[in-house]
């Protein structure tokens, strides 16, 4: 019952009281649990700063304050340093405040209190609640809040919620600087860790230090020997290409056999000390299986020829031809067993077998075996055989010679392939080595097949041989071009083929002649071929394994059509074919005035090669340029890079043999300014051929990433050099040439560049044309003024007026133009007015040629 005393006004005043107090209380309840939120927010922050400025937040949310303002105490100094402070507008204001208080004592008032103390400003126009952001033990910092001078009191709950917050920030920056402790702690101990670790791993690397050493020293030492080798061989063999009396080509012969036989024992060596050192990559190229075996022929015939001995390789039909995988490793172990095989075999025969063992629709698992009729191998000694430094036997060793870490190193290259490797043999009858390795296919379509041209398609073929596996071989490569074929094993036996065939309406049109045969040779066969009336149109192509000087013309008066040396690449025999499929004899008419041979097949593609040589050492240039001329090509050389490189500003040269160390300008920096498509270089995309000592690991890879295409390591051997080239210009012929294999005609480019003018004239026709018409105005008159010069015998103004023809042609694409200035210029500049002379009318065809060839296209 109500108290009567009670008023009604106190009643509603009270309970206005009390609704206050419940909203009051209510609202601080919700800022209470809040408080669970805030800590979760800053338990997960590692930094003070982001602390500071949730607490700010969470403060902001509880009192009104104008300004607020967090300051930390620094750890290095002990100071309070500004955190953060809300709003920024008011930061200075606040902060001279502050550093009046702190010089009052008012801070350390307000640390000593423990709690929230009110203090006013400098000019009593406002006060300041000052709080200690502090744990227990520890202070870390301090609230400055700016409270207006006449506003309303603040609650008691409000600071008891303050003091929370203020705590758990002290409480959340402790736990930083735990985390920070804790985490410089970790960085510490990992540092030990991996401090220990490096001192496992380098007692681990003791363990193969001696070996791994060994391996760089032989490495680092063949390096050192194969420039002074590359002078030695280099000149020996040009050496054996001069007059010498039989006691000097004796001596000559014995350094270059030692120098060989050194560079085998080097070469062993290196590449055992890289692959024990680890340092062996693969590459990962296309090439072409077929031209890849037919380089390995051109380097082992011949010592099989040497010893009597016939020689074949054979790629079955099956086994895809584009592949890609590093067939510079498949070559090395194809060399080595085929030398093995030809050292340990007096008579008979060496054949390589190329087969399918397995493929899918990306890669093709190739198995290569290499056949002799030689000495063989005990069965209990062939476990021995892929060891290293071993032989079958000592005596083995002393009588074939060797390091007995060929077949060491041909394993593990297998191996590395993805292949396996082993042998079989029987003692007394012959050996069969083999080896597998996985090779990517190139994909479908990347390549056009080699179509035969229709001269070829279709004839009818005989095949006359003694020896089965290489009539077997040539019946795959007529098959393979759409020939039709006949074989015969004697020259009784070819005589009945032709008689038959002629009778039957359906003549062989060509034979092929095996030039050693027992009872009657190919020689005497083809004799007998042209003096029967029903067999003298045949065109004859003799085959030999003994090639003698004279062969070649006195089988021309035979009345063979072509001669080609054994082994016959398949290529050659291609090119052979083409040539002369077209050829018809009769009694009204002469022969043909020149025989194929594989040196004309070869002869007029070499003439049109522009090869330039940059290379320093002038020993080294003499031996490469006589190489190069040995080997049927001519070089321009220079001393170093930047020579090149302007060298190649004026001739369209089509291929470059760049030596890596040169003063002034090297190798590497002389190709990427080369394939800098802003310099003035003709072709960015000329062939470059590095020539280097260096065989480390990494050599190969520096160059190709230099710009490089391809490399040789020095010395260099007139064979491998040999194999480059072909390679390279092969390249350029697929792509760039459709004409007939062993034309003589010049290529209308090496005349007219059109395409290249009007591509650095960006397609101007117009402007081309119009540069075209004062061309052939100026040259006339600069031609005149160089016969003048050459009249008076003024070499600088010859020098000067080949220059500028040289420059002007250039320009203009006229290639051909351009190179003979170019040469009538250094003949100028050396006084050597007979050469200038001899090149005039050279250089007035040349022009009358382009003249032509520029009027067909305006």
């Amino acid at each position: 019952m109500m108290d009567k005393h009670i008023s009604t006004n106190e009643l509603i005043a009270r309970m206005e009281y009390l609704e206050e107090n419940r909203r009051y209380i209510q609202n601080a309840l919700n800022m209470v649990l809040s408080l669970g939120d805030f800590q979760e927010k800053i338990s997960k922050k590692y930094d003070h700063h982001p602390i500071l400025i949730e607490a700010e937040k969470r403060i902001r949310r509880i009192i009104p304050f104008e300004a607020r303002a967090l300051y930390a105490v620094e750890e290095d100094s002990s100071d309070l340093v500004l955190s953060v402070c809300e709003p920024a507008d008011l930061q200075q204001f606040v902060e001279d405040e502050v550093e009046f208080m702190i010089d009052d004592n008012l801070f350390g008032w307000a640390i000593r209190e423990r709690k929230g103390v009110i203090v006013e400003s400098k000019d009593h126009s406002r006060r300041f609640l000052l709080h200690i952001i502090a744990t227990h033990s520890q202070i870390r910092g301090m609230f400055v809040g700016l409270w207006p001078s006449h506003g309303e009191r603040i609650p008691d709950v409000s600071l008891d919620l303050l003091s929370i917050i203020l705590m758990n920030t002290a409480n959340a920056l402790e736990s930083a600087k735990f985390y920070d402790l804790m985490r410089k702690q970790n960085i510490v101990l990992e540092e030990k860790v991996k401090e220990k670790t490096k001192e496992i791993e380098k007692q681990a690397v003791v363990a193969e230090a001696a070996n791994m050493a060994k391996s760089e020293f032989l490495a680092n030492m063949s390096h050192e020997i194969r420039t002074p080798m590359n002078g030695i061989i280099g000149m020996t063999s040009l050496l054996l290409g001069t007059e010498l009396s039989t006691e000097q080509r004796e001596f000559a012969e014995t350094i270059r056999n030692s120098g060989d036989s050194l560079m085998t024992i080097i070469n062993d060596i290196l590449d055992f000390s890289k692959i024990e050192a680890g340092k062996v990559d693969l590459e990962h190229i296309d090439f072409d299986l077929r031209v890849a075996l037919d380089e390995v022929t051109d380097l082992v015939a011949l010592k099989a020829h040497e010893k009597g001995l016939e020689y074949v390789a054979m790629v079955h039909p099956d086994v895809p031809s584009l592949l890609c995988g590093d067939p510079g490793r498949l070559r090395q172990i194809l060399i080595n067993l085929v030398g093995n095989a030809t050292k340990f075999t007096e008579t008979g025969e060496v054949a390589i077998r190329v087969t399918l063992d397995d493929e899918d629709t990306t890669h093709a698992t190739v198995r290569f075996s290499v056949t002799d009729t030689g000495i063989g191998i005990p069965k209990d000694r062939m476990n021995r055989l892929f060891e290293s430094f071993s032989q079958v036997d000592s005596s083995t060793t002393r009588k074939y010679g060797g390091t007995g870490l060929g077949l060491t190193i041909s394993k593990q290259l297998a191996e590395i392939m993805g292949g396996r490797i082993g042998v079989e043999s029987e003692e007394g009858k012959g050996s069969t080595f083999w080896f597998t390795a996985v090779l990517e296919k190139q994909p479908e379509g990347k390549y056009k097949k080699v179509v035969a041209p229709e001269d070829i398609k279709g004839k009818r073929i005989l095949i006359v041989d003694d020896n089965a596996t290489i009539r077997y071989v040539l019946r795959e490569q007529l098959k393979s071009w759409g020939c039709r074929y006949g074989e015969a094993s004697s020259g009784v036996q070819a005589l009945e083929e032709l008689r038959q065939a002629v009778a039957g309406k359906d003549p062989f049109e060509i034979s092929i002649l095996d030039m050693q045969m027992p009872e009657m040779d190919g020689e005497t066969l083809g004799k007998k071929i042209k003096q029967n009336p029903d067999l003298k149109n045949t065109i004859l192509v003799m085959m030999t394994s003994m090639g003698q000087r004279g062969d070649a013309r006195r089988f021309k008066d035979i009345g063979f059509a072509a001669y080609l040396t054994k082994p016959v690449k398949q290529s050659k025999l291609f090119d052979c074919l083409a040539s002369i499929a077209g050829l018809r004899e009769d009694t009204d008419h002469e022969q043909p005035s020149a025989i194929v041979t594989r040196h004309s097949l070869a002869e007029d593609k070499k003439r049109r090669v522009r090869i330039l040589l940059a290379e320093d050492d002038i020993i080294n240039q003499k031996v490469a340029i006589s190489t190069l001329k040995k080997l049927g090509y001519t070089a321009d050389a220079v001393a170093n890079g930047k020579e090149a490189v302007k060298a190649l500003e004026i001739i369209p040269y089509d291929i470059v043999l760049m030596d890596c160390q040169m003063p002034v300008m090297d190798g590497y920096e002389a190709t990427g300014e080369i394939r800098r498509r802003e310099s003035k270089v003709l072709n960015h995309g000329v062939p470059v051929i590095a020539l280097t000592a260096n065989a480390m690991k990494g050599a190969r890879e520096k160059c190709l990433n230099a710009g490089m295409d391809d490399y040789l390591s020095k010395p260099i051997y007139p064979n491998e050099l040999s194999d480059m080239l072909e390679k390279w210009i092969g390249k350029q012929d697929a792509s760039q040439q459709e004409e007939t294999t062993g034309s003589n005609k010049e290529p209308v480019q090496n005349i007219f560049d059109r395409a290249g003018l009007l591509d650095r004239l960006m397609g101007d026709e117009a402007l081309a044309n119009e540069i075209l018409g004062e061309f052939l105005e100026d040259v006339p008159r600069n031609v005149t003024a160089l016969k003048e010069a050459l009249d008076n015998g003024d070499a600088p103004s010859i020098q000067l007026r080949a220059h500028t023809i040289k420059g002007q042609s250039a320009n203009v694409g006229g290639e051909a133009l351009c190179e003979t200035a170019f040469e009538i210029e250094k003949a100028g500049e050396s006084g050597d007015l007979e050469t200038v002379k001899a090149r005039m009318t050279e250089l007035e065809a040349q022009f009358d040629r382009l003249k032509k060839a520029m009027n067909r296209t305006m």
